[in-house]
């Protein structure tokens, strides 16, 4: 019934509502005073309003129901503001592409208060990642957390503390010669030595002050990053980036994620 209304543009509905409040509708519903306002639509909204006043509204009352569907739609950000895809690959006429290396450098180099960063691989993370630590360097307030893939290689008999450990000196080593430290935490079940309770941290993405997250196929390789074939998406819609990152929370909170401390 409303699906009529809906498929207005704006500026005939409000035309709609204002006849139905002091117009030619105000006396009742009509084809000559419908076409006016929704012109070749005018035999389905007509049937629409029909409908509603059959059950009981009246012209004003059509009016503020029609005027709502307005400014509801009015309310609605563009989604292009709130989602943008992030597409990195070899360049095609006409699909906007984007190298997601360039994209997570912009979401560090905007953050003012907390980075979290989930990912499964890293390859040559000293030069990914120093923009981070230089964006630390710059606002002492900054937290940085990654959540990590701690993984027991095949055929390693060793400790789960000594794969940590060894993860710790190469992250440090490799990938984090800075003096200020991030939080590190992984899923202690990647390093199940194999069964039905061994489970990796595949996820990827960047979350930047709560605010903004990028939610993508690249790990944090540099093949990833400038070369391979990805797809993400950008998100800014609050309610979805909160809902990410309180997942995250929670299996911090709950100790699925555990804390692998790195040497100073």
């Amino acid at each position: 019934m409303l699906g009529a209304l809906h498929a207005l543009p704006a500026g005939s509905l409000r035309a709609l509502a204002s006849s139905l409040r002091a117009g030619v509708l105000s006396a009742g519903i009509s084809r000559f005073g419908v076409q006016q306002a929704a012109g070749s639509d005018a035999a389905v909204v007509e049937a629409a309003l029909q409908t509603l006043a059959a059950s009981g509204f009246t012209p004003p009352q059509l009016a503020v129901l029609v005027q709502a569907i307005v400014d509801a739609r009015g309310s609605q950000p563009d989604a292009t503001s709130l989602f943008d895809l992030v597409l990195s690959g070899p360049d095609l006429p006409g699909v906007p592409t984007a190298d997601t290396a360039a994209v997570v450098h912009t979401l560090i180099t905007q953050a003012h208060s907390e980075v979290l960063l989930v990912g499964y691989a890293i390859h040559n993370g000293r030069e990914l990642f120093k923009p981070l630590a230089e964006q630390m360097d710059r606002k002492p307030a900054l937290r940085i957390m990654f959540c990590l893939d701690i993984n027991r290689p095949y055929g390693d008999t060793s400790r789960d503390d000594e794969i940590v450990r060894r993860f710790a000196s190469e992250f440090r080593t490799k990938h984090w010669p800075w003096t200020r430290v991030p939080r590190v935490v992984y899923d202690p079940r990647a390093l199940v030595p194999g069964g039905p309770q061994r489970g990796s941290l595949h996820a990827k993405c960047v979350i930047v002050d709560r605010s903004i997250a990028l939610v993508t196929s690249a790990n944090f390789t540099e093949a990833a990053q400038h070369r391979n074939i990805e797809a993400g998406l950008l998100i800014r819609h609050q309610g979805m980036v909160d809902r990410i990152l309180t997942y995250f929370e929670g299996l911090i909170a709950g100790a699925h994620l555990i804390p692998c401390e790195l040497p100073s």
